[in-house]
């Protein structure tokens, strides 16, 4: 891995690391702020709860909202966080091989005296380090926040949410990276990307409507991804994590091999 293109990776997202994760932080306290009102009207948002679909509660995340950590996840987590944190992943990760075509600047790029191994595999590390960033601003904010409300969060619950939160964005990121290595440019990585992550999240939606089409669910990214349940419980379901991990390291990999033995030259 060259260092020198870790430095100028994480130095060129770092404004777009700091807006995001502040943008975070604000949209966290202010869920937060509406918890005290939930709170006292607790017994009136489960009988509301108990009327909705059961598939549009699974689809959305929707269990034990009455409890803190149950609102914090269905509220934030499942839906909202996973869309932000994708546009961050999907438009830095697009821009790996894209990015660098996009801009004329391939040609310069590739001719530091480093592999494009090196190369490539220091800017796929720096979009990891920006997401952990906006992981850990996320958590350290819903702590606050429950610090706040005078809310009781569990350490254990905190740590297990933040796994599969980070899980989430590698996943991403690693067939977005592997999308701007095959087809050398932004917006058809960021399409495909943007098309398969939307994609996924509707078949999601779609299995759970009837048992005819359960089977959907095998190809959604939803079906690993349960932060809302890690906050209440505490645990974390290691096949899910390991899912989402696998295919983000597939990915990445991938885009590494494509990307040292295709032909890029303009």
């Amino acid at each position: 891995m060259s260092l020198a293109q870790l430095r100028r990776s994480l130095l060129d997202q770092g404004w777009t690391v700091l807006w995001y994760a502040l943008g975070v932080v604000l949209y966290c306290e202010l869920i937060v702020a509406l918890w005290p009102t939930v709170k006292e009207n607790s017994g009136l948002f489960a009988q509301y709860i108990a009327q909705l679909p059961e598939a549009m509660t699974k689809a959305f995340g929707i269990a034990d909202m009455t409890r803190f950590e149950g609102f914090i996840g269905g509220e934030i987590l499942n839906f909202m966080w996973p869309l932000i944190i994708s546009v961050f992943v999907i438009m830095a990760a697009s821009a790996v091989v894209g990015g660098e075509m996009d801009r004329g600047t391939f040609e310069l790029w590739l001719s530091v005296p480093r592999s494009r191994v090196a190369l490539l595999s220091a800017k796929l590390v720096a979009i990891l380090a920006g997401a952990i960033v906006i992981v850990a601003a996320t958590v350290i904010a819903i702590a606050v926040g429950a610090a706040v409300a005078r809310e009781a969060l569990d350490q254990r619950g905190t740590v297990a949410a933040a796994i599969v939160l980070a899980s989430f964005p590698v996943c991403v990121g690693g067939y977005t990276a592997l999308f701007s290595a095959i087809f050398a440019t932004r917006a058809t990585a960021a399409g495909l990307a943007a098309a398969i992550t939307v994609g996924s999240y509707l078949l999601g939606i779609v299995s759970g409507l009837s048992p005819d089409v359960e089977w959907l669910k095998y190809f959604a990214l939803t079906t690993a991804y349960h932060p809302q349940r890690a906050l209440l419980d505490g645990t974390v379901d290691p096949l899910e994590v390991a899912a989402l991990l696998a295919i983000g390291l597939a990915g990445a990999i991938g885009s590494l091999l494509v990307f040292r033995r295709r032909d890029l030259a303009v």
